[in-house]
């Protein structure tokens, strides 16, 4: 292991070697306006082709040999900015761009276009901002960043309302989803109709689909990384917005006029606020979040930030049921430019997650506690060689303790669990040469049981056979390579050609009920003496084409095989279960699918439409007599159409056009008696499925031309399912002991629902 280390540590210095011949410029890229940050924003030298993006921090480092040179810089929705330097030095140079106005009968519309691929080397990579998320129909007119990623190609849903996104043959639980680089373990809010992202309050969203860069880990399927805003450093700004479920108020400004900011903002539903548990409403929900940024400038080198998220859920019904959940999220980062060509970063960051349940009536007080903490301390230097060549090093340490799930009656508690997470990396991306360019690391990991625990061993019938405790120190330790590799073929300005592998390891799973779309009661579990890592191994490869100025095509093939996938036997007890670990198999499990993509990024009309065709199949030793049988998100056709026409200044609208094939399903076929019970008979393991998905949005986004007055405003209003389509959330299965027959009961969300948001800005 060490002589692999040494040998792409000593391959990423022989790559800098000349660096020293160079002079830097660097700086941060910012809001003309505000003094926001731009991350993602493009600094290009036309002479030498090269250019540079800023990191998540909005800071970038361009070296170039000594001379006079015109730069440009340009950002999604902002003027390109070109300006000339002379570099006979190092120098340090913050860029200002200010928001472009457009003109529908002067100039040509630009949509909100992601970075070059035929250019970068990440593979697999979508970005987003505000802008272009709230672009997008929604189910409550409430711009969704979940709900945005959802209509990207290779991202399944099981049905309406759920936050759960299965990426690539991947379970939900195989997405990290970090917000400012705190993790969250359940995004969702109202049943999963709405995240708890504040579209507000986010700055940009990077995915990342099956092939993420080295310095992610601990998940095997993707990378959801979420920025928050950071304030206005110039003058305090307030804002307001109002849908049919939630009202959200903002607020952002110096604290030390350009020095530092703040930014806060409140979310909060509001049937609660009208409908109490009744007959006209069993279920009431309800849930607020906010979100809190502080961040000031130490010097001209440092700047310390701190983000606070807290979010929560209460379902509770007349009849004695409450449910509830939330996660509340810290991080205090300090970044520091060492020169000009390092960048250091180092953060710590709080997660914790807690779900708790109870059922309360004159016969029963029940009660079901699950949560995972954590607390973890990273460290990530960034060293800028030269354009085009990139050295990533880092490493951190994650405490977790988990609570697979405590009721009243501790004898049927699961005991809790706690670990250590370690990792190393080291990556470097570079073009090597003009026509190829590699993005390539290598990723360290490690994982502990440590502490006080107890664990069952179990015999060949999975039956608990002994009684395991521990005091002091680790008792079980797990350690993985993970190396990843990417390289890009750029053939020409309009052809690229990448190819990828990783291999992804992820040391906590997720066991939950996939029988409906949505579920709040999700148990997570670490590896342990009983449960071992699943481990990803992915393999890429993909064709990008630009057909026109206007038009580009992509089409992209994927396998992926996995390893200790685990599943449940049937009809397994999963709450209120102190030997769940023995309610569980593991094996194998294999996804592959080839995605095409067609996009309009210029002119009035602009959107995309995309076709996969995909499998997710697993084969696991004592579930369906062993053979392959279908995940539970197989869904091999994927049809989507997404559009948005510029009317003028003022008015645009927007289209979403979905369908995919019904998701697999374990439905009975019969039902039989057994000690006074009616215990129903099923066919094998996901045999069935549910019908053919498809649904159609539309929105309509006005907004005036902003004034010099305080006050701005605007508007979003739309329909949900327009054409009425009754998509089943879930089955209810019934015997009429009559007839011998199945009565069945279908669960639907909506079938029509019209939307609004409107905003204001002052």
């Amino acid at each position: 292991m060490k002589r692999i280390l040494y040998i792409v540590f000593f391959v990423c210095l022989s790559f800098s070697a000349y660096s020293q011949e160079y002079c830097t410029v660097s700086g941060y890229v910012k809001d003309k306006k505000t003094g926001e940050v731009l991350i993602g924003a493009l600094l290009y030298e036309k002479t030498h082709n090269k250019g540079v993006i800023t990191n998540g921090y909005g800071y970038y480092s361009f070296s170039l040999p000594a001379g006079k040179y015109t730069l440009s810089c340009s950002y999604l929705g902002y003027e390109t900015e070109n300006f000339d330097i002379l570099l006979a030095q190092h120098s340090v140079k913050d860029i200002f761009l200010s928001g472009t106005f457009v003109d529908i009968g002067t100039v040509t519309i630009t949509a909100e276009k992601s970075e070059d691929p035929i250019r970068i080397n990440e593979f697999n990579t979508e970005k987003f901002t505000p802008k272009s998320i709230s672009q997008m129909p929604s189910m409550f007119g409430e711009a969704d960043v979940i709900k945005t990623i959802q209509l990207q190609s290779g991202v399944k849903t099981l049905g309406d309302g759920s936050s759960g996104m299965f990426i690539r043959g991947g379970s939900s639980d195989q997405n990290l989803i970090l917000i400012d680089e705190a993790p969250i373990y359940n995004p969702s809010h109202l049943f999963g109709l709405i995240s708890v992202f504040n579209p507000d309050a986010l700055n940009y969203v990077y995915l990342y689909k099956s092939n993420m860069p080295a310095q992610y880990g601990g998940r095997v399927s993707s990378v959801i990384d979420c920025k928050m805003k950071e304030g206005n450093m110039y003058e305090h700004v307030f804002s307001a917005g109002i849908s049919p479920f939630s009202g959200i108020v903002t607020a952002s400004g110096p604290i030390v006029q350009e020095k530092s900011s703040f930014f806060v903002s409140g979310r909060k539903s509001l049937i609660d606020l009208v409908f109490t548990p009744g007959a006209n409403m069993a279920l009431v929900p309800s849930f607020y979040d906010i979100n809190l940024k502080l961040n000031t400038k130490i010097g001209t080198k440092n700047r310390l930030f701190l983000s606070f998220y807290n979010g929560k859920d209460v379902i509770e019904s007349l009849d004695g049921f409450y449910n509830k959940w939330g996660n509340i999220l810290g991080t205090v980062r300090w970044s520091r430019n060492i020169g000009s060509k390092l960048f250091l970063k180092t953060s710590f960051i709080m997660s914790d997650y807690q779900n708790y349940l109870q059922f309360k009536d004159e016969q029963r007080d029940y009660t079901w506690r699950t949560g995972v903490h954590d607390m973890n301390l990273k460290c990530d230097l960034t060293y800028y060689v030269r354009p085009g060549n990139e050295i990533k090093v880092g490493a951190g340490s994650i405490y977790h303790r988990f609570i697979p799930g405590e009721t009243s009656d501790s004898l049927q508690n699961i005991p809790r669990i706690q670990a250590f997470e370690h990792a190393f990396y080291l990556l470097n991306d570079r073009d090597l040469f003009s026509w190829l360019g590699l993005n390539y690391g290598l990723r360290l990991s490690a994982f502990q049981n440590y502490g006080t625990a107890m664990w069952f061993d179990y015999d060949q019938q999975y039956v608990p056979a002994d009684t395991n405790t521990n005091q002091n120190g680790a008792y079980k330790t797990f350690m993985y390579a993970e190396p990843r590799i990417s390289a890009n073929v750029k053939l020409n300005s309009e052809y690229s050609l990448k190819l990828a592998y990783a291999r992804n390891v992820q040391y906590m799973q997720m066991l939950q009920n996939n029988s409906l779309s949505y579920s709040s009661l999700e148990t997570w579990f670490p590896a342990n003496p009983n449960i071992s890592p699943i481990i990803a191994d992915i393999i890429s490869i993909a064709w990008f084409q630009q057909l026109s100025t206007q038009y580009f095509f992509s089409t992209e093939l994927y396998y992926k095989k996995y390893h200790n996938q685990l599943d449940f036997v049937d009809h397994a007890r999963i709450v209120n279960n102190p030997y769940i670990e023995g309610e569980v198999r593991k094996g194998e499990a294999n996804a592959y699918g080839v995605e095409f993509n067609v996009k309009k990024e210029i002119g009035r009309l602009t959107g995309n439409i995309s076709y996969t065709y995909s499998k997710a199949v697993r084969k696991i030793h004592g579930i369906n007599d062993n053979e392959v049988y279908n995940s539970p998100y197989d869904i091999p056709h994927d049809f989507r159409i997404n559009a948005q026409y510029k009317i003028n200044t003022n008015w645009s609208l927007s289209a979403v056009w979905m369908y995919m094939s019904g998701r697999p399903a374990t439905f009975p076929v019969g039902f039989y008696e057994y000690q006074d019970n009616t215990v129903p008979l099923y066919t094998q393991r996901n045999a069935g499925r549910f019908p053919d998905y498809h649904r159609l949005d539309i929105s309509c986004n006005y907004k005036p031309k902003q004034q010099e007055t305080k006050l701005n405003w605007s508007m979003n209003f739309g329909i949900w399912n327009v054409y009425a389509k009754k998509n089943p959330l879930g089955y209810e299965f019934y015997s009429n002991t009559a007839n011998d027959e199945i009565k069945v009961y279908q669960y639907t969300l909506f079938t029509i629902l019209p939307t609004f948001v409107i905003k204001a800005e002052f």
